[in-house]
């Protein structure tokens, strides 16, 4: 049968950012145009030929098709293309590229090309019924964004029945969310959005994007959706995603049912399940507000991997460039299924990759102009050009866990008994009273006992205020985990300039000393409690025990952080660099003293301290 090739093209008031984004989120254009949704089964290949993910679906609900879906190619908004083989059903293959102009408005000009080739003369009926009139409706969902004045993506047309929502239950639970202590104006914000957005929002809430749809500090946003699953206004849920394709491939209630291995079956890679990498929050309305499934339509596009850059096939013995953007930082090369990676580094004299049968053909690629690829393996590939820290667009597990608002409202979200969840990069704090044993001489044990729980409330204050929360108290020394080292610094920072003041209310003066070091650690089960083992949790304890008392100990990697070098300079400090054996480590640990003072700049320290490393 001959092939039906058809090209649309239309210039819209939009920047080309905009509609991409907006174009490349398939499964949300597909469920607003109409199209039917899907399953896929587990990745296949052919011989030599790139892998493809099998996909079922019925048309109208009633004619079943299947066909072979080849990964995406595209370079982020600029353009992409999709392929369908069919294996059952009127047609035989399909392509759709769609492409980005400037045009001379400051617009878009949006460029959509179709094939079809059909197996039999049904194939050509089926071209007009439904694939014709699919591939317009892509460009009539641009004139209803335009139409609707929406003012960001995010607040993209949806087709939603407000017909299965229980609004008397929603009112009731959000007057009780109201007397948590969340901001009010987030939560009308979440009573509209559960209200009024579309099944596939609400079934499936990342509070990312709900942090930029709310323009809301992502840490406020997460307490209102932890509160909200509290009230029970929603549902929480820990999905385990591939790196890869960025699909979920198991689903938890709770931290309890995650395994310490996974597989993805679509890729056919093993992982290790980790905190802070592939273990990610997220929320859904509970049933008893609404009914909601989240349909999956395209599994592979552009916005389900948003770190993804850029993404081609290279068959066996071709070459392809891939133009690298400008402005980003921490990109790499990577070979999906293989799994092998090249980091991208202005600093090497080479912009040209071969890839083999054994791996990449360098260890680095310089990334300031166009990257030339050539596939020397034996079989075809597909490459993408992805940034390294591809988490950033999600609330992974070892964040929210650093929270203290979720160890109190959800305690009781442990992992099992004997199970061990690798963290990639978490911080650890210490704290402890110099001269406690003195204190309970002199002041007596009951005044005493007191001052501590006191100081605890104290410590814990200023420990949740910058995100981090307790994991738990060892007679008079607090231990404590932050997601980020930023933040750690901060809080200990807070803590010793703020407990002169606290002082003041007790009958005897205390004196902290306070260590701080990051790395990997071990997230367990602990008497009932999500706790932290390893090398990391060791130095951090270890180092507190460096301190002369009203100074902070912290590793000279904090220094390296620029986050870290401007609080610290905002906070006027003194730096002293020392070294010290710490029991049980092998190796001297090289260390920073800080100590508060007034007056003093340490942009000069904290670079003296870095250059010495």
């Amino acid at each position: 049968m001959k092939s039906k090739t058809y090209v649309l093209e239309k210039e819209y008031a939009l920047d080309r950012k905009t509609a991409w984004q907006l174009l490349a989120d398939n499964n949300r254009m597909n469920l607003y145009i109409g199209l039917f949704p899907v399953s896929f089964r587990p990745a296949k290949q052919d011989g030599a030929e790139v892998f493809y993910r099998e996909a079922h679906a019925k048309v109208l609900g009633l004619v079943p098709i299947s066909w072979q879906e080849f990964p995406f190619q595209w370079q982020e908004n600029d353009s992409y293309t999709v392929e369908r083989r069919y294996l059952a059903g009127p047609m035989k293959h399909y392509t759709l590229k769609v492409e980005l102009f400037d045009n001379a408005e400051n617009g878009t000009r949006v460029k959509l090309t179709a094939s079809f080739v059909p197996l039999n003369l049904l194939g050509y009926g089926a071209i007009w019924a439904t694939g014709l009139p699919a591939v317009k409706k892509i460009m009539r969902y641009l004139d209803d964004y335009l139409q609707s004045g929406a003012a960001t993506v995010f607040e993209a047309p949806q087709k939603t029945s407000n017909a299965n929502i229980n609004l008397p239950e929603l009112e009731r639970l959000t007057a009780l969310l109201a007397k948590s202590p969340v901001n009010g104006d987030y939560v009308e914000l979440l009573h509209r959005y559960l209200a009024d957005k579309g099944d596939h929002d609400i079934a499936q809430i990342e509070p990312v994007q709900m942090a930029k749809l709310w323009n809301a500090d992502l840490d406020d946003t997460l307490r209102v959706l932890l509160y909200a699953t509290k009230a029970g206004l929603l549902n929480l849920s820990w999905n385990v995603i591939c790196p890869n394709c960025r699909v979920s491939k198991v689903e938890h209630n709770s931290l309890s049912e995650l395994e310490q291995q996974f597989h993805c079956d679509l890729c056919g890679i093993n992982y290790d399940a980790n905190f802070d990498q592939y273990v990610e929050l997220n929320f859904s309305v509970h049933p008893t507000i609404r009914q909601a499934y989240a349909e999956v339509y395209c599994i592979g596009g552009p916005m389900i991997t948003p770190h993804v850059k850029a993404q081609q096939v290279i068959e066996m013995g071709k070459t392809a460039s891939f133009s690298i953007p400008i402005g980003e930082d921490a990109l790499r090369f990577r070979v999906l299924q293989a799994n092998d990676r090249v980091p991208v580094n202005s600093g090497m004299e080479s912009n040209q990759l071969v890839y083999t049968d054994r791996g990449w053909s360098q260890s680095s690629v310089n990334g300031s102009r166009d990257v030339s690829i050539t596939n020397s393996s034996s079989a075809d590939i597909v490459v993408a050009l992805e940034h390294a820290d591809w988490n950033k667009q999600a609330v992974t597990a070892a964040k929210v866990t650093a929270m203290q608002e979720f160890r109190d409202l959800f305690s009781s979200e442990v992992l099992s008994p004997g199970q061990k969840i690798g963290v990639g990069h978490i911080t650890i704090l210490f704290t402890d009273l110099k001269g406690s044993t003195l204190l309970y001489e002199t002041a007596g044990d009951s005044s005493a006992y007191g001052q501590v729980r006191n100081h605890f409330d104290f410590l814990a204050s200023h420990i949740a205020k910058n995100s981090g929360s307790v994991v738990k108290t060892i007679g008079d020394a607090v231990m404590a985990v932050f997601h980020k080292p930023e933040h750690g610094l901060k809080a200990a920072l807070a803590i010793q300039k703020n407990l002169a003041t606290f002082n003041e209310t007790a009958t005897e003066t205390l004196v902290l000393r306070i260590g701080l070091y990051s790395g990997a650690a071990i997230a367990v089960n602990s008497n009932d409690r999500l706790d932290y083992f390893g090398r990391t949790v060791n130095i951090a304890a270890r180092i507190q025990g460096q301190g002369e008392g009203g100074d902070i100990v912290i590793s000279k990697n904090v220094l390296t952080l620029p986050e870290s070098v401007e609080l610290l300079t905002s906070a006027n400090v003194e730096l002293e660099e020392f070294s010290a054996e710490l029991k049980g480590i092998d190796a001297a640990v090289e260390l920073v003293r800080v100590r508060l003072v007034e007056g003093l700049v340490v942009e000069e320290l904290a670079s003296q301290v870095v250059s010495n490393r």
